[in-house]
């Protein structure tokens, strides 16, 4: 391979070409940074849990989970009015008096969000450790947010490189900064001053290339633009801070019922899961930008949408298949056998990750649409039935009552959407469902086998197994891909 074809591959992840590459590149590398970030940040969880213990890394996760349950506040929604609107135009000065407009908006709202958790956290939790620890992590939180605002415009110039990459380098310095910490100390404390230190450091090194946005920015006070941006944002924000709240409430309620200690078993569970929400953010975010640009064009909305559909059942079915046949010994492996009744917990809580990365698509597809508000009353909804469940549930089953409630609400929340959408754009569900489907049965089958052999053998070989079906059965887009690499090679025009 001579420097003409590297150069091609090189322009593959890095340039955008055509509409399917386009989508996979982005899609690529907000994966890709969320994955490898994902992975650093899952071992300082593990760190954390096995140095702190289960009571100590209690309070953290109690704490940390406060202050997430808020973290819609700062943002507003906005993150995603931002990539929409500024995806609209590519003109300069419209672009800085979004921008303008949009950042001094969520400097008051972080203002008012910091106060707010700092004052309802001293009311409502009890465990005295996690609210010495609350307002560090509440400033992490603030620079966190603005962070994400410097992704947003990255992902609305389909730069989606530039967010894996700056994503990545904070959350290196957050693992090595954690790491230290927990080394040297072993408290909660010095843990929460080391993710604010380095999530700052973050903030301002993935602003590197946005400079000229921060030298021409002007106090704006355009109440007409702030009306509109709101009037997009707030079922945006409702939206989050109902997810949000489905996401972490469980959690706050076991810790009124159950030690500390509980609270860190069943956090465990629930962090793994979260780890592999990494792969539906990833495509549903590098689709809001190409939803955005065709809102008029259907079928260039439905052709992206089953794009979207195809990678995320290439992407999760096996990690729901081999997540249920691992559970105990992946447990074991991750956090130790302190915590092996987290099992329980993660076995009840992995399917419900194929609700929760279709609902991801197709409330990207609604926000686009501006259509985004139809869901709220059916989500608050969810959020009454989730809150009652769990405050019956968990006094008598502990974290499993939490864990069925999880599931339930999401799989809920997809039907919900599901109707919603089909009155905008008739889609099918199940488009490219079928071989990632047969690909993870198969693959099942060698995992038990293996399992019983080893644990890792088993992941490896399994992996290896699906692809190899999926290629067999030839499923469309890995063959296209695979197509599309040849082509590179043979200095041949590229297949869209």
């Amino acid at each position: 391979m001579n420097s003409v074809a590297i150069n091609k591959i090189i322009n593959i992840f890095l340039k955008n070409l055509t509409f399917n590459q386009t989508i996979i590149k982005n899609s690529f590398w907000l994966i890709a940074g969320k994955l490898i970030s994902g992975i650093l940040r899952a071992l300082l969880v593990i760190f954390s849990a096995r140095l702190l213990g289960t009571s100590e890394y209690g309070s953290f996760s109690l704490a940390m989970n406060f202050v997430l349950l808020f973290s819609f506040l700062p943002e507003l929604g906005l993150t995603s009015i931002l990539t929409r609107e500024l995806s609209k135009t590519e003109d300069k000065k419209e672009r800085q008096i979004i921008f303008n407009n949009i950042f001094i908006i969520s400097l008051i709202l972080s203002f008012i969000s910091y106060l707010l958790i700092f004052f309802l956290g001293q009311l409502f939790l009890k465990d005295e450790l996690a609210k010495i620890i609350l307002p560090i992590l509440s400033l992490m939180l603030i620079f966190d947010i603005f962070r994400e605002f410097s992704y947003a415009i990255y992902r609305s110039e389909l730069k989606s490189e530039l967010q894996g990459i700056f994503h990545f380098l904070t959350n290196l310095l957050l693992f090595i900064g954690g790491l230290i910490s927990l080394y040297l100390f072993r408290k909660a404390i010095y843990l929460s001053w080391a993710y604010l230190i380095t999530i700052t450091i973050g903030f301002i090194i993935s602003n590197i290339f946005l400079i000229d946005y921060f030298k021409k920015f002007k106090l704006v006070l355009d109440y007409k633009k702030w009306i509109y941006y709101f009037n997009s944002s707030w079922p945006i924000a409702i939206a989050n801070a109902l997810y949000l709240l489905l996401l972490f409430i469980d959690s706050i309620i076991l810790g009124w019922y159950f030690p500390s200690n509980i609270v860190g078993i069943y956090t465990s569970s629930v962090k793994v899961n979260e780890f592999l929400i990494i792969f539906p953010t990833g495509i549903s975010l590098a689709l809001l930008p190409i939803f955005s640009k065709n809102t008029l064009d259907k079928e260039k909305l439905k052709t992206t949408l089953e794009l979207g559909l195809r990678l995320t059942y290439i992407l999760i079915l096996p990690i729901i298949f081999g997540g249920i046949l691992l559970s105990e010994n992946l447990i074991n492996f991750i956090f130790g056998k302190e915590y092996s009744d987290s099992h329980y917990a993660f076995k009840i809580l992995i399917p419900s990750l194929i609700a929760t990365s279709i609902f991801m698509i197709l409330s990207q597809l609604l926000i686009a649409l501006n259509k985004r508000k139809e869901l709220l009353i059916y989500e608050f909804f969810i959020f009454l039935i989730n809150l009652i469940g769990n405050i019956i549930l968990i006094p008598s089953l502990s974290f499993m009552g939490a864990a069925y409630m999880t599931t339930i609400s999401n799989f809920l929340g997809l039907i919900l959407i599901i109707l919603i959408t089909n009155k905008y754009l008739n889609f099918d569900i199940y488009f490219g469902i079928k071989k990632p489907f047969l690909a993870s049965v198969l693959m099942s089958l060698i995992i038990l086998a293996l399992n019983k052999i080893n644990f890792l053998l088993a992941i490896i070989v399994g992996s290896i197994l699906y692809f190899i079906v999926l290629i067999l059965i030839r499923e469309e887009l890995i063959i296209k891909i695979i197509n599309n690499i040849i082509t590179i090679i043979k200095f041949k025009k590229y297949d869209n």
